[in-house]
């Protein structure tokens, strides 16, 4: 990579590091207008009336959500099933409440409450939970059963007003009571669905806690504890008070889960996850744990998870497949036959083959799994063989492990070049928009593509020898006219970057520069002049501060038209999102915002970007001059301007 490329995405990563919460420049949301209504009847409370007359409001919005979110996948060639595409769009929708109002009808105890609602949704959003469910299928399991508690629950309250009607002035207020009672599972059930859709893990312990106070008959909120509190422990631990507080935090899960399982025996995935969570433990406990209690414990958790149609059928089946190996080493500590290793291979080769008939057809990433886990299993037994001295046997377990990891390098390969096509399309178009032309000129070696005449792509397709052969001779043409005087600016600057003597690099460059400064650059061409003034570097730090001195002059120019096409706020939120990044969604989902912007927008970008590394360079160098004080006025530029906290904080550090 181009050394002023990586430059770039240093300083993308910095400004996220240090910025402050800003919100999002991105596409326009969604926006669904949704009303819905509730006649509330004697014994009801108006709280929960609104409550229910929002909630059906929010369904109809989540109706239109979920054709949009259907649409949006469908682009994308997902195909979800409509449980999920439902899920989606429920968890996606932001509802703000936007007009309310109630009526008395004829009876004074009936009184219809009626709620609009303005609900939102973006494409992030959808994406972000397109990519939870992916790693976490039991968020689906849990929509469902809280959908279907819903549903029960109305129905009841239905019943019960109907039964109040009816009812003889005896019998009235004990119908009344279990309304009121039957409110408060309703509001237990609204804090689990807050629960359910909150990010931060402290926040769905509070929501999960306030519903059990409602209600303490919810196994969902129990397994919900649970899955926060592993969730906050998931680091690995580096001491010995960090190992003690994730296994109390586990112990504490597996309460919890015991909890739930004692409200629903039928519960597939509480039983999972306290297999999984046990396993863990049984891992950190290792030297203090009868592992024989533990595997009975944990298989028998895992077989009824699977008989109850648990969402994570893989990952149990590779649990139970690992304990099925560990049994294998006891046996063999044990001096067991050889029949019986064998036996225990069988056993966990039929468990990594369960997994796999899970597996889609195109799903990489799932089979190179399932033969890497393979490939474990076949290590256990080349081993054993090993240490009984059987070298056939171990010839034979060696071959099978090989085979296997060609296989599961095979279908990485394969994986990771579809991944690199995706992300090359999505470049491809990237680079037709206006914030991508500037990208590719300045980064993706645009600019030297005019000076040389053939593109990287073609020159990657030439042989090493053909390469330096076609560059001998463009280092050839620009001499000459370098000699006629005809050089570009461009040709320069090319020409600065290929020779060995400083003093000739210099002097090609401060020609190059000459040249575009004569041009009056605007645009695109400003913006080329500064990138060259901002990356040049030859270790000489009076040069430096010269040339980025120059860059700042033609940058503070260019700001404030740059702020009326694209605000700071927007510039940093599209940086911070460019240095977090990791995932092919999230790189997709910022090249889908750059894409989004007009020729203003983009080159405004670039000032600011441009801003943002000037200010750093030079507080870089001056603290290396021992100049502090002309540091921290570039420190407090960067905080004030960008937000960024790590210049605040070295502003503060050289504060006298």
């Amino acid at each position: 990579m181009n050394k002023k490329i990586l430059i770039f995405v240093c300083i993308m990563v910095c400004i996220f590091s240090g910025i402050g919460s800003i919100k999002a420049f991105s596409s326009e949301p969604l926006v669904i207008i949704a009303d819905g209504e509730y006649v509330m009847g004697n014994g009801e409370t108006m709280e929960v009336a609104e409550e229910r007359a929002k909630k059906a409001a929010m369904q109809k919005a989540a109706e239109q959500a979920g054709a949009f979110v259907k649409s949006y996948t469908k682009v994308k060639n997902l195909a979800l099933e409509s449980d999920v595409v439902e899920v989606i769009a429920n968890h996606s929708m932001k509802v703000e409440v936007i007009e309310k109002k109630k009526s008395v009808l004829g009876d004074v105890d009936a009184i219809r409450f009626y709620v609009k609602i303005r609900s939102t949704m973006t494409e992030d959003e959808i994406e972000a939970n397109l990519k939870k469910i992916k790693e976490d299928q039991s968020i689906v399991e849990a929509y469902n059963r809280l959908k279907a508690e819903f549903e029960k629950q109305d129905k009841e309250m239905a019943k019960l007003k109907r039964q109040l009607e009816l009812a003889t002035s005896g019998d009235k207020q004990k119908i009344a009571k279990l309304i009121s009672e039957e409110e408060k599972r309703y509001k237990a059930s609204l804090w689990l669905e807050r629960a359910q859709e909150v990010w931060d893990t402290d926040e769905k312990l509070k929501a999960y806690e306030k519903a059990l106070e409602l209600n303490p008959d919810m196994p969902q909120a129990y397994l919900g504890i649970a899955k926060a509190m592993i969730d906050k422990y998931l680091a690995e631990p580096s001491s010995d008070k960090e190992i003690e507080d994730k296994l109390d935090a586990l112990r504490d899960a597996v309460e919890s889960i015991n909890r739930a399982v004692a409200l629903d025996e039928n519960y597939a995935e509480a039983y999972a996850l306290r297999a999984d969570t046990l396993y863990k433990i049984k891992c950190m406990e290792k030297q203090n744990t009868n592992d024989k209690n533990y595997n009975e414990r944990i298989l028998k958790d895992i077989n009824k998870a699977l008989a109850l149609n648990a969402s994570n059928k893989g990952d149990l089946y590779y649990l139970r497949s690992s304990i099925y190996l560990e049994e294998l080493q006891d046996a063999e500590l044990e001096e067991a036959f050889s029949e019986r290793i064998e036996e225990y291979l069988n056993k966990a080769l039929n468990e990594i083959e369960n997994a796999r008939r899970l597996c889609k057809k195109e799903d990489f990433e799932c089979l190179s799994r399932y033969y890497r886990k393979k490939a474990h299993a076949y290590t256990y037994v080349r081993n054993y063989w090993i240490r009984q001295g059987n070298i056939d046997k171990e010839k034979l377990y060696e071959e099978l492990i090989k085979e296997a990891k060609l296989k599961a390098d095979e279908l990485e390969r394969h994986n990771l070049q579809q991944a690199e096509k995706r992300e090359q399309e999505q470049m491809n178009e990237l680079f037709q928009t206006e914030y991508g032309k500037i990208e590719y000129y300045l980064y993706e070696g645009g600019w030297v593509e005019r000076v040389t005449g053939i593109s990287f792509k073609e020159m990657q397709q030439k042989s090493e020898d053909e390469q330096e052969k076609i560059r001998k001779q463009i280092l050839t043409r620009i001499q000459k006219k370098i000699s006629s005087g005809t050089t570009s600016a461009e040709e320069y600057l090319y020409m600065s970057e290929h020779v060995d003597s400083p003093r000739l690099r210099e002097d090609y460059f401060n020609k190059g520069i000459a040249l575009l400064e004569k041009r009056n650059p605007q645009g695109i061409d400003a913006l080329f002049l500064v990138y060259n003034l901002v990356g040049f570097y030859e270790g000489n730090d009076d040069l430096q501060l010269r040339y980025l001195n120059k860059a700042k002059e033609i940058v503070d120019k260019n700001l404030p038209h740059a702020q009326k096409a694209l605000s700071t706020d927007e510039a940093i939120s599209l940086a911070s999102e460019m240095g977090k990044a990791e995932s092919d969604t999230d790189r997709a989902n910022v090249t889908k915002k750059l894409a989004k912007l007009n020729k203003q927008q983009a080159e405004a970008f670039w000032w600011f970007s441009f801003a943002f590394q000037i200010s750093q360079k030079k507080a870089e160098i001056y603290e290396r001059l021992e100049l502090p004080s002309k540091a921290r006025e570039e420190y407090l530029y960067l905080c004030n301007t960008f937000k960024n906290t790590k210049a605040c904080k070295n502003a503060e550090r050289l504060k006298k």
